[in-house]
């Protein structure tokens, strides 16, 4: 790589290029191989002895690919994309209330998605989600509701979610390589609307979901096999049956995805 310079006083290379002597007193570079910082004392090059500018520069690493969102503000970014039958999603209008996902129809199959549109860039073998989720599913007037978030390759199909169901007593990890193959390990979490701290980690031979900061199940079986994930929630009520007069309600307050 050759020497750049970014204007009279900055510069970038790399470790083996051979830094400028002819340039001003106080003129800084940076390693762009190993996020080194030099100062130019017009005479020498001397490494800036301070403290780092990021994490990725203290553990001397690239940084791997990383995603937060905190849903605040008026509305949702417009890197997601959203779909909805029957359905809103809005930014909640209330103190630490996140974004809302709800059901606004009464008949079957209304339901809400929201993903990256097949921007798949977590690795379904080594990466972690973790997410703020309450799940109002648990309504009499229907057995067939249910809610998924997580990491999913394709929509509600073929993925790593915390699976919330009306049918269930408990939130459950769900791994799933189809639609026709889905894997469910119960937690002792019992499946009510209220906030749940979420971690879904993907570690090749296994995927572990933990709530509340507690290890709740882990499931080898199932485990997505295309290439690459992305952030996914998908929301359905009334896939049989009745789907009921109440809506169907998902709050997130937080997501981060990231590679490990």
């Amino acid at each position: 790589m050759t020497i750049k310079y970014l204007d009279s006083k900055r510069l970038t290379g790399v470790a083996s290029d051979t830094k400028p002597t002819n340039v001003q007193t106080n003129s800084l570079l940076i390693e762009t191989d190993t996020f080194k910082r030099f100062m130019f004392d017009g005479s020498n090059w001397n490494r800036v002895k301070r403290g780092f500018d990021s994490t990725h520069e203290a553990l001397g690493k690239v940084p791997k690919q990383h995603f937060v969102e905190y849903f605040s503000g008026k509305q949702i970014p417009s890197y997601w994309t959203t779909t909805v039958g029957g359905s809103s999603i809005i930014m909640n209008d209330d103190v630490n209330g996140g974004l809302k996902l709800y059901t606004t129809s009464t008949g079957t199959n209304s339901n809400f998605t929201m993903n990256f549109n097949n921007k798949r860039q977590f690795d379904d073998n080594a990466s972690v989600c973790i997410f703020t989720v309450n799940a109002d599913v648990q309504q009499a007037s229907t057995t067939n509701w249910f809610l998924q978030v997580g990491l999913g390759h394709t929509v509600g199909n073929t993925g790593h979610w915390l699976s919330a169901k009306s049918a269930q007593s408990y939130l459950r990890l769900q791994t799933s390589q189809s639609e026709s193959a889905t894997y469910s390990a119960d937690t002792t979490v019992a499946n009510s609307p209220v906030w749940v701290s979420s971690k879904i980690q993907n570690n090749g031979s296994n995927c572990e979901l933990s709530l509340n900061g507690t290890l709740s199940a882990t499931n080898g079986s199932g485990l997505q096999t295309s290439t690459g994930m992305q952030p996914n929630v998908y929301g359905n009520r009334g896939t049989s049956g009745s789907a009921g007069s109440n809506p169907l309600v998902c709050l997130l307050g937080y997501m981060e995805c990231y590679n490990t």
